[in-house]
């Protein structure tokens, strides 16, 4: 027998009704498995269980949790059926644990309180039995002896050798500390493997990048959504074995899990916990700050003195810290051309002024002749640019939707692919751009090997048929 653990905070409404985070976590095969959720108490696709990779922990909310954590005890066939994907036995048991679960009197963030769960795990901390009441028992709790696991939750999958030394932090004896190291680990090498170079006058961004980060300059990138700015910067950062994080631009995000918090220790006491931000910072890796443009004043005024001479910030919550950054640090950010999407607004000069390198990345014809199969689709792309340069459209074409166009076109049919592609129009837009679609679309599913029949309905069509046919937009 083992325990799984479950944490819950207050979540945005979803579907009009009021909703909860969720987490569970558990030890199974040597390493902690987490899994997480948004729940507003009915069922739906959307409300199921995903679980969490190492380097997704972000993805874990920072608001303070409703209660004490529970527990319940794991049992043989549980874990039989967790080796299958299947977790609804813990979960359940979890769940109905939950409604007895004690109102947290101490502000705990949901994610803290997850990482340190996840290091007791580790431990094989026994203590954890706290949490599972059993009122069958003297104590009031069930008594569970946990054994340490063999694979710590923040082992990274790395693919790469580090080309770094400052990257071998992820080997800290501190469980906590390595369990944040995970938020900024290095990208897998399928994103160098994909990606494909551009040049600016002759020379490549990547060799760009090598420049900049011997240099200590920091890189500024403008263009279209979907050009690939971060690709390139991702693939950059996993060709090169650097720990990688991207900071999201939006009014929402959370400075102290960019910079860091303080949170509770095992021992009963607090201890600081670096941000991810901070934690590249100090040890060196590939910070990209996506839609500089749309960065909120509170993220952005902690920045200024890590993107101008002193390369450094200051934690006031840690009792001002200074911490000087690691030479080994890249900062590149990113942002849309100009101000028509929504939110964004012209960069400050004296932040842009921060940037000693700044490339354009347009929409690039050579990279999409090398990743769209089809010259039908990149017709239509330029046909539906020039509108857009009219401002007869206000959606721009990306590099992006052209991908998964062809993607779609592919698995699904032609019919299907363009029905997607133009859902991702205003409504008003959406005849026009059907109507240009339809003019290539024979010639599309030609180059991409697809049959251009199609059906009304294919509910008669046998499994086996199916690849054969597209379903009618």
């Amino acid at each position: 027998m083992s325990v799984a653990l479950f944490v819950e905070s207050q979540a945005e409404p979803l579907e009009g009704l009021p909703s909860t985070a969720q987490t569970v976590l558990f030890g199974h095969n040597g390493e902690v498995h987490i899994y997480h959720r948004i729940s507003n108490g009915t069922k739906g696709k959307g409300q199921a269980w995903k679980r969490i990779a190492s380097d997704e922990l972000y993805l874990i909310p920072t608001e303070p949790i409703l209660n004490n954590p529970v527990g319940v005890i794991t049992t043989a066939r549980d874990m039989e059926l967790v080796s299958v994907g299947q977790i609804t036995n813990i979960t359940v048991k979890a769940l109905y644990a939950n409604e007895n679960a004690e109102v947290c009197t101490t502000t705990v963030s949901h994610q803290a309180k997850v990482i340190e769960l996840g290091s007791r795990l580790i431990d094989g901390d026994s203590t954890l039995s706290q949490y599972v009441i059993d009122k069958r028992t003297a104590s009031g709790y069930a008594e569970v002896t946990l054994s340490p696991l063999t694979a710590p939750i923040a082992d990274s999958t790395e693919v790469v050798t580090p080309k770094y030394e400052a990257v071998e932090v992820v080997a800290l004896d501190n469980k906590v500390e390595a369990l944040s190291l995970s938020m900024v680990t290095v990208p897998d090498i399928k994103y160098a493997e994909r990606y494909v170079n551009r040049r600016f006058d002759g020379v490549t961004e990547w060799e760009i990048y090598d420049h900049a980060l011997e240099n200590g300059v920091n890189v500024l990138l403008e263009g279209g959504a979907g050009s690939g700015k971060t690709m390139s910067v991702q693939g950059y950062a996993s060709k090169r074995g650097m720990r990688y994080f991207n900071v999201s631009s939006n009014q929402g995000i959370d400075p102290s899990q960019l910079f860091g918090r303080w949170i509770p220790d095992p021992k009963g006491g607090y201890r600081w916990q670096d941000g991810a931000v901070t934690l590249l910072v100090r040890h060196g890796g590939v910070l990209l700050i996506n839609e500089i443009n749309f960065l909120p004043a509170r993220i952005s005024t902690v920045l200024f003195s890590l993107l101008d001479y002193r390369r450094e910030i200051q934690l006031m919550e840690n009792g001002g810290e200074v911490i000087k950054a690691h030479p080994d640090l890249l900062i590149i950010a990113d942002m849309n051309i100009g101000t028509e999407y929504k939110g964004t607004q012209e960069l400050n000069a004296a932040l842009a002024d921060r940037f000693g390198i700044k490339l354009e990345f347009p929409y690039d014809r050579a990279i999409e002749n090398k990743v769209v199969k089809s010259k039908a689709l990149l017709v239509l792309a330029d046909q539906l640019r020039d509108q857009y340069e009219k401002e007869e459209i206000s959606t721009p074409i990306s590099t992006r939707s052209l991908v998964a166009f062809m993607e779609n076109a592919t698995k699904f049919g032609v019919s299907f692919a363009t029905t997607s592609f133009v859902n991702g129009f205003r409504k008003e837009e959406r005849g026009g751009i059907r109507l240009a679609c339809d003019t290539h679309k024979d010639n599309i599913a030609l180059e991409l090997g697809q049959s251009v029949t199609s059906y009304e309905s294919h509910e008669d069509k046998t499994e086996d048929s199916w690849g054969k046919y597209e379903v009618r937009a």
